[in-house]
């Protein structure tokens, strides 16, 4: 018999219908049943996940970062020694390229589906900007390129001296980056920064994303044109600025302050005009945060304007811009912005520019000079084979540009004006019509004007904001594109590396170089034009920058009878100087000069003969020679750090900072070049300079054998000090006469260091003045 509901049994009447339904569910008589149904919904969802098309664009991005890295990454495949005139390409296994290309081919599937996979577009993005710029730092032992190397030497001299030295290098008189990155240094307990430079590169390049990625927050366009914009700028960041160096820094500072103009700071309504703006309505909030948003602004450009030489003028083009076509509403941000970078070209960078004058201004209007210069220029002589690499920059530079322009004119087909990114990308031209930037202008501005043409070339491929009536023809057409830009990438970015690569053996002469730096030495290195090109290929300047003078030498184009020339450039150096001959260098010489591949061999042979040099240290990478019979004479003296003034700080002694060194006596040792006669030591955290300039003493009080003109430190007679922050009269002293302060900026100075500055500008800048001496 069969069982009865248990309101049968009591009597009661079974519930039907709806309310048996609703019965069912809440007593849990069908629990099972929905349980065995929710289960075989989640395994048929997780089934038919496997068969969607995402799940093979997953398995084919596996198989492309498979085939690229895993014979990168097996024993002896990759004969870094065996490179050619195309670079690091020349090298790389036939699995790696093909590895490439399926990463391309993994973005242009990713763009396929209906709605925007954001998990899977930004997995390839990734992987695709990690495995274009990790290579070197994976394969090399060394941290790459010599200028990176050099930045190096700007932290040590801070770190040691607590100052910057506008008179050793141009760079000084913009010292934010260096302080910055000392401080961090010196914050996080680092001192060894060798890994910072190996992935410092990708992870400026990671970075970079971010502020592109809201920049494309104020676009109007379809999510397929954003992706492919993002992928397009990794794609074209073969340029070379995202080593340790200032650059790399104030352009992620400059992606972002574009951004926060276009996503918070443009006109709130629709413009009239035919065409609908390329521009997203802007965002609202309220003043709090448009506080915040200006403040981080104006913080971005004054870090820019500290930091670089070019960064905050393009910055500021590209704001003026916008405020001219009403794209932004700051209006008196401009006038702000180009004060600050006055008062700090002015007067702060007055060190460089006043010496430099010709340099920075000879090229102003000069237009064709300067684009030849760092277009055709760079072309002329060296290698048949590299100049391709050469080439490929040109054409990659012309088919990105000429992209965007297709983008811009199929947008103004549809009826959009896409106004802020034509500005984005046509300012950064004005800077041809400047200076040649040391023939790197051109590169600048390739830099500066590809996000706006990415995103503009994006849009050529994606032009509308709605579905695409042929959803095929886009993606077939960013997969073309995108093979193009990856291979050219491979042959524009690394086709340098032969000699752009640090080597070990490299750096151990180098650290020889050091060793053996004091008080001075002078190092020779060769070059194939001592007037311009005077940027050597080796780690060089790593350390005690003020001690060690870099001095390109011409290399003979016949090693066999160039050795008594070189013989004669070390005699005319003086003593304690060396003659390096390092591969990179001699590559370097090959493929941009077109001096032959044996030219380093037959170098070597040549100075060994010689019977009056003697080699002190050779490895398979460089060798390092002397005088057997060095010349005499006095060792020149290193400039001294700037010191505070001793009212400020008793403990110091006195301590003379620039200028000839003084005697020694006949029966003693010289002072000692790390100190003073005391045999004190420089401190590593002295706070700034009093600089006295005595015309007329003959020595400083009490006598320590010093010649008139020379620069001391006077502790009980400045003229004016630092109180309060302010200057005025030193309480309790008399000024003594012809003794000027020169810059102070000891930490008594409070919060009113700018106009410390100044007064002491204004005070000082009449060099030659009726009784008033010159100063340096």
């Amino acid at each position: 018999m069969a069982a009865q509901p248990a309101e049968a049994a009591e009597g009661r009447t079974a519930p039907t219908g709806r309310v048996a339904r609703w019965a069912d569910r809440w007593t849990g008589r069908r629990t099972g049943r929905w349980t065995s149904r929710w289960t075989d919904r989640r395994a048929g969802r997780r089934t038919g996940r496997w068969r969607r098309p995402e799940a093979g664009i997953w398995l084919l991005l596996t198989l492309a970062l498979t085939l690229y890295w895993l014979p990168l990454r097996a024993l002896g495949e990759v004969n870094l020694e065996g490179m050619g005139g195309l670079g690091l390409v020349s090298v790389l296994p036939v699995t790696t390229l093909v590895g490439a290309a399926l990463l391309v081919v993994s973005f242009a599937a990713a763009l396929l589906p209906v709605r925007p996979r954001t998990w899977l577009l930004a997995a390839v993005l990734l992987a695709t900007v990690v495995s274009l710029h990790a290579v070197p730092a994976v394969l090399e032992d060394r941290p790459r390129f010599a200028t990176a190397w050099q930045h190096l030497g700007f932290l040590d001299y801070i770190d040691r001296t607590g100052t910057a030295a506008p008179d050793l290098d141009a760079r000084w008189s913009w010292p934010g980056f260096f302080a910055l990155a000392a401080f961090a240094a010196r914050a996080c307990g680092v001192d060894d920064l060798t890994e910072v430079l190996r992935w410092w590169p990708l992870a400026v390049q990671l970075v970079s994303l971010a502020p592109l990625a809201l920049l494309l927050r104020a676009v109007r366009a379809h999510w397929r044109a954003k992706w492919t914009a993002l992928w397009l700028f990794a794609l074209c960041g073969w340029v070379g600025q995202d080593y340790f160096s200032p650059q790399s820094l104030s352009y992620v500072f400059y992606l972002l302050f574009v951004a926060v103009l276009l996503v918070w700071f443009r006109w709130p309504g629709e413009l009239p005009g035919r065409r609908l703006p390329g521009e997203r309505r802007v965002e609202e909030t309220d003043r709090r945060t448009r506080t915040v948003l200006l403040t981080v602004l104006i913080a971005l450009f004054a870090a820019a304007v500290a930091g670089h030489q070019l960064t905050p003028f393009v910055m500021l083009g590209v704001l003026t811009a916008l405020v001219l076509v009403r794209r932004c509403t700051l209006r008196g941000l401009p006038l702000l912005c180009g004060v600050m970078l006055a008062v700090w070209v002015g007067f702060l960078a007055e060190p460089y520019w006043s010496g430099h004058f010709d340099e920075l201004f000879g090229g102003l209007g000069s237009l064709g000079g300067n684009v030849s210069s760092s277009v055709s220029g760079r072309i002329e002589g060296g290698n048949p084979v590299h100049k391709l690499v050469l080439y490929t920059r040109v054409a990659l530079a012309g088919g990105v540009f000429a992209l965007a322009a297709l983008g811009w004119w199929r947008r103004r087909r549809s009826g959009v004006a896409d106004t802020a990114l034509a500005v984005l990308t046509c300012v950064p031209f004005l800077a041809f019509g400047m200076q040649s930037y040391g023939g790197e202008v051109a590169l600048r501005v390739f830099l500066f004007a590809v996000p706006g043409a990415c995103v503009l070339g994006a849009l050529a491929l994606f032009p509308t904001a709605g579905r695409t009536p042929r959803p095929l023809a886009a993606p077939l057409c960013a997969l073309t594109a995108g093979l193009v830009l990856m291979f050219g990438f491979l042959v524009a970015r690394w086709g340098n590396e032969d000699f752009e690569r640090v080597r070990p053996g490299e750096v151990a002469a180098m650290d020889y170089v050091y060793a053996h730096d004091s008080p001075t030495v002078r190092l020779l290195w060769m070059s194939s034009d001592t007037v311009n090109n005077v940027t050597p290929a080796m780690p060089w300047g790593t350390r005690d920058m003020e001690r060690v003078l870099y001095e390109p030498t011409l290399a003979p184009r016949d090693p066999s009878g160039g050795a008594p020339d070189l013989v004669k450039a070390l005699r005319a150096a003086g003593p304690n100087s060396y003659l390096v001959l390092n591969h990179g260098q001699s590559t370097y010489l090959e493929l941009s000069a077109g001096y032959t591949a044996d030219w380093d061999h037959r170098m070597r042979r040549a100075l060994d003969r010689s019977p009056e040099l003697r080699r002190v240290l050779t490895n398979t990478d460089a060798a390092l020679y002397e005088l057997r019979d060095r010349p005499r004479g006095p060792h020149p003296t290193p400039p001294r750090p700037h010191r505070p003034p001793h009212h400020l700080d008793p403990r110091l002694p006195h301590r003379r900072l620039h200028g000839r060194r003084p005697a020694a006596p006949a029966d003693g040792p010289g002072t000692d070049p790390g100190g003073d006669a005391t045999g004190s030591t420089p401190s590593s955290v002295d706070a700034g300079l009093v600089l006295v300039r005595d015309a007329t003493a003959d020595g400083p009080a009490g006598g320590t054998g010093t010649t008139p003109g020379d620069d001391v430190v006077r502790p009980p007679r400045p003229r004016l000090s630092l109180r309060a922050g302010k200057f005025g009269e030193s309480p309790g002293q008399q000024a003594r006469p012809h003794s000027h302060v020169l810059v102070d900026r000891s930490p008594h100075g409070g919060s009113a260091g700018l106009l410390v500055l100044w007064e002491a500008h204004s005070l000082l800048r009449s060099e030659g003045a009726p009784g008033r001496p010159g100063f340096t």
